[in-house]
């Protein structure tokens, strides 16, 4: 490739890296960190946008770890809107509802929309940093709530064919009722309930939602053995912090791999271990690539050899 050619892939590269950051496009990469939630219903699983959102992520993480979801419960449901959960249990064994203990207010981390099967936070309205511990799936595209109250946090979405049973959800019939909490009437005025007999409302009307860790946070960069990808978090400088999937397109007489710019998801810092990306140099540098769980390359340096189709050529790795 002649200097002025490659000045030009250069430039290319972070037009393509920048556009899609300013877009806020949500990649559909490997989970980093999967939670499965059980419900009355089913199960599905979310994925956490753990790099995205790290401080709304640790939070609900928190909740989920310390077992403050067991027994709760989708205390509200809007058909077409949002089904919203994490704010109260019934424990095991008792016919009291009883408030979740919250820990303090986080601070506001939009940017993803809130289209439909995302995953967001709750707040009091008035104050955008107010979210605790509870939570709503979006049943529709709900993008009104990117600017409304400082906009949604969206941290998450839910995957493979979860929407299934979060639209059976959806789908249920809803009652009124005021229970005592914390020596205060509460009203759930949007309770779905499920063989409910219009009289009486026992547990077994209720959909609960317990939830526990099921894949843990990633290395940073990675092989994904169900894709066949290298999944990589980049520091490219000027032209933004990335995550994105990279295909082996060959192995023999070099190794040659493509970026797949679909995959492209906006980062909020760098951290240690990123891969980095000079965009005067153009080459690209891993410090470390973990496969099966252990590193087995270290400073793998590939050099940028067309712009146009992300194409890297491997020069060296110990």
């Amino acid at each position: 490739m002649s200097s002025s050619s490659f000045e030009v892939a250069r430039k290319n590269l972070a037009v393509v890296i920048l556009s899609l950051l300013l877009s806020g496009f949500v990649s559909s990469l490997q989970a980093q960190t999967v939670v499965r939630v059980s419900t009355t219903l089913g199960d599905f699983s979310i994925e956490l946008f753990d790099s995205v959102t790290p401080g709304t992520v640790q939070n609900f993480l928190n909740y989920v770890n310390s077992g403050r979801y067991i027994d709760s419960f989708v205390h509200r449901m809007v058909p077409d809107f949002v089904i919203q959960g994490g704010g109260f249990t019934l424990p095991s064994g008792s016919l009291n509802i009883e408030a979740i203990d919250t820990d303090g207010p986080i601070a506001n981390e939009p940017g993803q929309s809130n289209v439909r099967g995302t995953v967001a936070m709750a707040k009091v309205a008035g104050n955008p940093d107010s979210a605790t511990s509870q939570w709503f799936v979006n049943l529709s595209d709900n993008t009104f709530l990117d600017s409304d109250n400082g906009g949604f946090t969206v941290f998450g979405r839910v995957i493979d064919d979860g929407m299934t049973v979060v639209d059976s959800i959806g789908a249920l019939g809803r009652v009124s009722i005021v229970a005592p909490i914390d020596s205060q009437n509460v009203q759930f005025s949007e309770l779905p309930v499920i063989n409910f007999d219009g009289s009486n409302l026992t547990r077994n009307n209720f959909i609960f939602t317990n939830m526990e860790v099921i894949t843990s946070a990633q290395a940073p960069n990675r092989f994904d053995n169900s894709s066949g990808e290298l999944i990589l978090r980049v520091d490219a400088g000027s032209s933004g912090i990335v995550e994105l999937a990279f295909a082996i397109e060959s192995q023999d007489p070099e190794v040659v791999i493509r970026g797949r710019a679909e995959t492209v998801v906006s980062l909020p810092t760098a951290e240690e271990g990123y891969s980095t990306f000079d965009d005067i140099t153009g080459q690209l540098v891993i410090p470390e690539l973990e496969v099966d769980g252990t590193v087995a390359y270290r400073n793998l340096v590939l050099s940028l050899t067309d712009a146009d189709q992300l194409l890297f050529t491997l020069q060296s790795f110990e």
